[in-house]
């Protein structure tokens, strides 16, 4: 059996005030759950090591590292 949100919030608001509010801590704890974990699933996806070795062949990089760095260093003058 499916209820609609409609149904359940009609259902909640007959229970007494003290029931209703087990409910609502109950969907509390249950929403802080999971917002914790989507959370930590979030930071697990910021995970830089895709990025690793992605500019290895590029033109940009290559060659001396001092000369690049100088390089660098040259175009603010």
């Amino acid at each position: 059996m499916s209820l609609s949100a409609q149904d359940i919030n009609s259902q909640l608001l007959m229970l007494p005030t003290q029931e209703q509010l087990k409910v609502f801590n109950f969907l509390k704890n249950q929403l802080q759950s999971f917002l914790a974990k989507e959370q930590t699933q979030e930071i697990e996806k910021d995970d830089f090591s895709m990025f690793s070795g992605i500019l290895k062949d590029s033109p940009n990089f290559n060659g001396d590292p001092v000369e690049i760095q100088r390089r660098m260093r040259d175009e603010w003058n």
